[in-house]
């Protein structure tokens, strides 16, 4: 049978594995979700309007979905809602507005939030998880201290410098997560305004050509392009 030192070592080997495994986690994540911003933000929206706007005055609202579902627009989150309310645009505006909000939070950020969730987690478990190798680290050489055998000094020092280091993962792991969590976070909401702005565009545009004889009725336009997304 091991002694209880050599499996409290044992353990604190596999807590140092798991710190890893956390880091790697961690950035993969982070990596993914700057990548996915980058491909849902649209910083110039006009010439996708435009060309939406041209084909729905005609009549050809297939070839503008078509549009929103080519390159170089499929991935940004703007082409993709577009297509979702041109296809749904014999509901009415404001049906049409609830179904943009559910795509929105469901197919567009739902997948960023769970990963940014993911990250949030790294952040809290990392200086934990650190804390508990050191504790079992520091408990096994004191062990060594308390049993019979001899301890050399030297060794000792290195084990209780592996111990330290453990908690010093931790918060080397959760410093850079918390900041890129952050900016990560402050991104997602820069898309979810920008989106806002460029929608209300669209939907400025959907409104005039399907109830032009409403546009100078009382009341017909209020609220019917604001706060689509909500905060």
């Amino acid at each position: 049978m091991l002694p209880i030192t050599k499996i409290i070592d044992t353990f604190g080997y596999v807590i140092y594995g798991a710190l890893a495994l956390l880091a790697v986690w961690g950035v993969y994540n982070a990596i993914l979700l700057y990548r996915m911003l980058a491909k849902k933000s649209l910083a110039r929206a006009t010439p996708l309007l435009q060309q939406i706007h041209d084909l729905s005055k005609a009549g050809k609202y297939d070839a503008a979905v078509a549009v929103c579902q080519g390159p170089p627009y499929w991935h940004s989150a703007l082409a993709q809602l577009i297509a979702v309310a041109l296809q749904n645009r014999d509901k009415g505006i404001a049906k049409i507005k609830q179904i943009l909000v559910m795509e929105f939070h469901t197919e567009v950020i739902a997948g960023m939030e769970n990963r940014l969730a993911s990250i949030a987690t790294i952040v809290r478990m990392g200086p934990l998880l650190g804390l508990l190798g050191t504790v079992a680290s520091m408990i096994g050489a004191f062990g060594r201290i308390g049993g019979s055998e001899k301890v050399n000094p030297t060794a000792l020092a290195a084990d209780i410098s592996l111990a330290l280091w453990a908690t010093g993962s931790g918060l080397l792991i959760a410093t850079p997560m918390m900041i890129a969590g952050n900016d990560i976070h402050a991104k997602l909401r820069r898309l979810r305004d920008q989106t806002e702005r460029q929608l209300q565009e669209f939907l400025e545009i959907l409104e005039q050509l399907e109830a032009p004889s409403s546009r100078n009725a009382p009341g017909s336009r209020s609220g019917t392009v604001r706060a689509v997304l909500p905060r």
